[in-house]
């Protein structure tokens, strides 16, 4: 196409006053929550709950027959949220013993579930209370497991020193709080799914055999943890206007055949 094709072509589509283009995308939108705001939202001491009108956040069990609540733990100032398999919400016991739990932590056979109002890209995840053989009589290197809602995928978070943890995965994990005593264990992984859109996740705790041995400790000797922190990214998708530039893109077409023509 010569220039003068191109530029009554171009002369088309702003004729009709229509452009046939990508249109620059909204600003990208953050929303988020941390273990405070699911606190102040009456999360605590039920089996779901919604926060800051983006996040629907649930509690679920293998272990009982009961709808297990949510619980809020401090340790070294730092929040977490987990789960109390012990009584449901309105304060049933269940029997459950002090060995059989983690004192209000995500235990290896309770869920932690988080939901999007609407899909986005989770950008940070603050999970704590990991630690490590011999804090707070612990016998394994604590594991957490994550796994994106849709079967999209999972990972999983391993202690592996006072102050490091590896996501599976390979993203970033910066530690926030050190994995010792009176230290709050917390870890941060940054983009756990890449730029993947999900609707969720829910939250694991995998049991570990203990370090040099087959032996599996039970109850809070195994991994539990909490959730302290969530960031998701919605990006628009891009949107073409159309219509009055078709039109355009026709008048310009039939000028340039006439033009040939003569």
């Amino acid at each position: 196409m010569n220039k003068q094709v191109s530029l009554s072509l171009f002369a088309g589509v702003l004729a009709t006053g229509a452009i046939v283009a990508f249109q620059p995308s909204a600003n990208a939108a953050s929303f988020s929550f941390s273990a405070s705001d699911a606190v102040n939202a009456g999360c605590v001491g039920q089996t779901n709950c919604n926060v800051n009108g983006f996040f629907s956040v649930g509690a679920s069990t293998t272990r009982n027959a009961f709808d297990p609540v949510l619980t809020q733990k401090t340790v070294g100032g730092v929040l977490g949220i987990g789960i109390d398999s012990s009584k449901d919400a309105n304060g049933n016991p269940a029997g459950e013993t002090v060995n059989n739990q983690s004192l209000g932590e995500i235990d290896i056979d309770e869920t932690l579930s988080v939901g999007f109002k609407s899909a986005g890209v989770l950008k940070a995840l603050d999970l704590s209370f990991l630690y490590r053989p011999g804090v707070y009589n612990d016998g394994v290197f604590e594991v957490a497991l994550v796994q994106a809602d849709g079967g999209i995928g999972s990972g999983t978070l391993r202690v592996t020193s006072a102050n490091s943890a590896v996501w599976s995965l390979g993203g970033t994990v910066t530690n926030l709080a050190l994995s010792s005593k009176d230290a709050g264990g917390s870890y941060r992984i940054t983009n756990p799914f890449g730029d993947i859109k999900i609707t969720g996740f829910s939250l694991k705790a995998l049991a570990q055999t203990a370090p040099n041995s087959t032996t599996t400790p039970a109850g809070a000797k195994n991994s539990d943890f909490t959730l302290s922190r969530v960031e998701v990214t919605k990006v628009p998708e891009p949107t073409t206007v159309i219509g009055l530039g078709l039109v355009g893109l026709l008048a310009a077409s039939r000028r340039r055949k006439a033009a040939k023509a003569n």
